[in-house]
């Protein structure tokens, strides 16, 4: 996650300013192609996403195994959106306003929906607009706004690819330490490095998982081991898939990055330095990709950011089938999904859609 905030200067409060400016532009569609990450899933970026995610699914790096699966090509993960565009800039900040610098700020959790393949060398356009703003009151860091917003994601064609719809939350910065999460490690679990586990995860791949063999109930298996989070992994993401880094060029004087400053962690409330939210959203899609095989179809997914990623936590990727339904032709499977600690405490609980091929063709 990425937690900003400077000293307050401001009299009067600036959690009031922030939600009667951001109410002024709900609605309001915008373009932000301005704010793209990535502007074409071109070979490196969709081979750079990948290694920043620990995702080294063969449809999406591997050119021989890709021709010859139904897409016929390199495509791109579903979630490689994230790259584009995290998804969350209508969330922010008002439009038209800078980056509010005196409040906290959590990625608190998304909604990705999926409607058209990414293909080498499609190119993106993106919109977004800001949707609604909520206050609600926590224990330990007092008011909080969740401002949401969407992001549309647009090929070549002008063809909807998919939508981001995602959550932000603004807190006056605590003035002590305040959040501490289960750490502890569960008896018989081995740490291992994230780099060691991305080539050794097993995928459904080419051999399909056919809607009738799948069960309500039944775990989604493999459970992925993400293993320790440590500063290279966090640094990676932020390299390859977050704006920060372009930002720090902009706004050196201003921006301070919560993953690579411990005060600044520690000033937000949090014993060490902690994940993109965002790393998670990834996790998550990729979960499903790999349970489902290459015949099947993301539809959409969401995660709930539920307490923070410090580093040196382990991570284990986790779901079960919720329900199967048949909707306009297409074979589902609702899950449950979730990424679970070393000691067993689930910081992102989410839920998924698929589309599964079917015996009967």
């Amino acid at each position: 996650m990425l937690y900003i905030g400077v000293n307050m200067v401001n009299e009067t409060n600036p959690l009031d300013d922030f939600e009667r400016d951001f109410i002024k532009g709900i609605g309001l569609e915008v373009d932000l192609n301005p704010q793209r990450f990535v502007v074409e899933a071109a070979r490196d970026s969709i081979k750079n996403f990948a290694d920043a995610v620990g995702d080294a699914n063969p449809l999406w790096i591997n050119e021989e195994y890709a021709k010859k699966s139904r897409f016929q090509g390199i495509t791109a993960p579903p979630n490689f959106l994230i790259n584009v565009n995290h998804g969350s800039a209508p969330s922010l900040a008002p439009f038209g306003n800078p980056l509010p610098m005196d409040l906290g700020l959590l990625y608190t959790g998304a909604e990705l929906e999926f409607y058209r393949t990414i293909r080498l060398g499609d190119e993106f356009s993106i919109k977004g607009k800001s949707t609604g703003i909520v206050r609600k009151e926590s224990k330990s860091l007092g008011p909080m706004l969740f401002a949401t917003g969407e992001v549309y994601y647009y090929n070549q064609r002008q063809e909807l690819i998919g939508i981001i719809r995602a959550t932000t939350c603004r807190f006056l910065p605590p003035k002590q330490q305040a959040i501490h999460i289960a750490r502890d490690l569960k008896p018989g679990i081995e740490v291992k490095s994230p780099d060691l586990l991305a080539f050794e995860r097993k995928r459904r791949g080419s051999e399909p998982r056919y809607w009738e063999d799948v069960a309500v109930g039944e775990e989604m298996t493999p459970m992925l081991e993400k293993g320790l989070l440590t500063m290279t992994e966090i640094m990676r993401f932020g390299l390859y898939v977050s704006p920060i880094p372009r930002r720090i060029e902009q706004k050196r004087e201003k921006v301070e990055i919560g993953f690579a400053r411990e005060e600044a962690q520690k000033r937000n409330g949090l014993e060490d330095a902690s994940d993109y939210g965002p790393q998670r959203v990834c996790w998550l899609g990729q979960f499903c990709t790999d349970w489902m095989g290459d015949d099947g179809t993301l539809k959409k997914y969401s995660c709930q950011m539920r307490h923070p990623n410090i580093m040196g936590d382990s991570n284990f990727v986790k779901g079960k089938v919720k329900a199967k339904r048949i909707e306009n032709g297409e074979h589902l499977v609702d899950c449950e999904i979730w990424v679970e600690n070393q000691a067993g405490l689930i910081t992102a609980p989410g839920l998924a859609t698929v589309a599964l091929p079917t015996k009967k063709g």
